[in-house]
This record gives C-alpha cells, structure tokens and sequence, in this order.
C-alpha cells in the first residue's frame, strides 16, 4: 500500500484497530486468539499465520520484516471478562515471530502498523511444554537476554478480557521485539529459549 495522504491519516489507535478489525471482517478471517508485543502493538492472531518449526519461507512474503523471540500460550481455560486471576495454559511453545508491512516504505507511525493487523507475518512454533514461563531469550547466536514474560502475558490477558474474553484452545502471542533483528539475507534464524527450546525457520 501506497503511503495515506494527509485527509487520509490515521490520528489515533482507536481509528487503527478499527481499520484492522474491518479488514479480518471483510476477508472472513476468523482470529484463533491475540498478538502483543514488547512495544505496544496489539493485533489479531490467525490460524494460517502459525507454522510449525524448520520450515522454509521467501523473504518476498516479508516486507520490511524483523524478527523476534516469541512465545506461543494455548489456554487451557477461558479467559472470561469478568475474571480477575491469570488463566491456566494448557501449553507453552518457544517462537519465533516473524513480522512484515503491507506499506510500501513500511509503517510511518504506531497507528499505520496496528492498521496493518500490527505487522503480523509468520509465527513460527517448536515444540510446546507444560512448563513454567522461561525468563531468558535470544535470536542466535546472540547471548541470552532476560525478559519479563509474567508482566507482557498480564497485559495480553488484560486486553483479551477489555474485548470480551477468548474461549478455550485460544492462543496469546507474546512478542519479544526490543531483542529482535531486521530481516536482510536468506539463510536460518532462530528464536532460542532457555529451558524451553527453539523455533528455527529458513529464509530464502
């Protein structure tokens, strides 16, 4: 898409993620659960947008691409909007977010980028865990960094019950992106958690 012209800016986050939700109303894209990330952006999560690990992608399908470290909850319960506690998860996959822009010089703002369903591209998912939430991460061969998993996952939850709850077997993408790289080579990228496990992808 071609940059908006000035009558046609988006001038606040509201106005965004209406445009977001009127495109997955139009295309008939049901969302499986939500997408958050480390610098606020908050999008939809499809199911055609989740692939499993070691699978190949062109960099073509990744405009203006970065990736990430990402986590992958499947709830094992609802969350409801009246709830209060955290809800149980039935497992936990290490990921490895990788995100693109329909904007042709890319996103100029937050707005443009939560239009754009918040950048999502492919989510690419090892195998999942019933474990605790790991503390530490890393795009190899980066050394591992800390990251708050428990505060990002809060927040998700809470923006799951501000739009009505999400049922059982939905899923929370917490996105780790203030670790994360542009995407420039072909080759593989992998997203490493300690005690977890990895989710690695090709790019050609």
């Amino acid at each position: 898409m071609a940059p908006l012209t000035a009558d046609l800016a988006l001038a606040c986050l509201e106005a965004a993620e209406q445009v977001a939700g009127d495109v997955l109303e139009r295309l008939a894209l049901p969302p499986c659960g939500i997408r958050v990330s480390e610098t606020g952006l908050v999008g939809a999560m499809l199911p055609g947008r989740i692939m499993a690990t070691g699978q190949t992608l062109p960099l073509s399908v990744l405009p203006h691409g970065h990736a990430a470290p990402a986590l992958l909850a499947v709830l094992g319960e609802a969350i409801t909007p009246d709830g209060t506690a955290l809800p149980a998860f039935e497992r936990l996959h290490p990921a490895l977010d990788l995100s693109a822009s329909r904007w042709r010089d890319g996103p100029a703002n937050l707005f443009e980028a939560a239009a754009d369903l918040a950048g999502l591209g492919q989510v690419v998912i090892g195998k999942g865990k019933r474990t605790g939430f790991p503390s530490s991460c890393a795009l190899a061969p980066q050394r591992a960094l800390r990251v708050d998993c428990a505060a990002l996952l809060e927040t998700a939850v809470n923006i799951a019950r501000e739009a009505g709850g999400l049922p059982l077997g939905a899923v929370l993408v917490l996105v780790f992106d203030r670790s994360g790289q542009a995407l420039g080579v072909p080759g593989p990228i992998t997203a490493r958690w300690t005690g977890l496990g990895s989710a690695t992808a090709a790019l050609r």
